[in-house]
């Protein structure tokens, strides 16, 4: 590669021949990073996002029985759904309740509820398990005999 062509380069993004004296010096297809000791730490920064490549679990707020379907039809493509029905008049959300309910018991799933007025419905090969808390605890959860320990005590 030309000298010139590099050096032009360099003046363009204001480096110049200022740059260790101008004596860099390059071949063809040789790539490199400058690095600044003085600068502190350097960390590499991925250059592409990878895809998430995961489950995604959807959020459904249906306002009738009507869209009721629509949600049982992402619970059947094996895809968990937490479903919002603070809007809805008690009388409809009891239906939609109960369709779902029903649907994920033909699939084998599992429906809870998660807050007022909020459930999560899941295919059966994804479980939703409650997290224990203990106050004032830290660090990994206790072992299944220290939780019923735990509980017994909090009673």
């Amino acid at each position: 590669m030309s000298r010139g062509f590099v050096a032009s380069v360099l003046e363009f993004f204001g480096v110049g021949e200022g740059l260790n004296g101008g004596d860099i010096e390059f071949e063809e297809g040789e790539t490199f990073a400058r690095t600044d000791d003085s600068s502190g730490a350097v960390y590499q920064l991925p250059t592409q996002r990878t895809q998430y490549s995961g489950m995604a679990i959807l959020r459904a707020k249906p306002e009738t029985i009507d869209e009721a379907p629509q949600v049982a039809n992402q619970i059947k493509g094996q895809l968990p759904v937490i479903v919002n029905l603070e809007d809805v008049p008690d009388a409809e959300a009891r239906r939609i309740v109960d369709f779902l309910g029903g649907v994920v018991y033909g699939l084998d799933g599992s429906m809870k509820k998660v807050a007022r007025s909020v459930f999560i419905c899941s295919p059966f090969d994804v479980p939703v398990e409650q997290l224990s808390i203990s106050p004032g605890h830290s660090g990994p959860m206790p072992e299944e005999d220290e939780r019923h320990d735990l509980r017994s005590a909090a009673l």
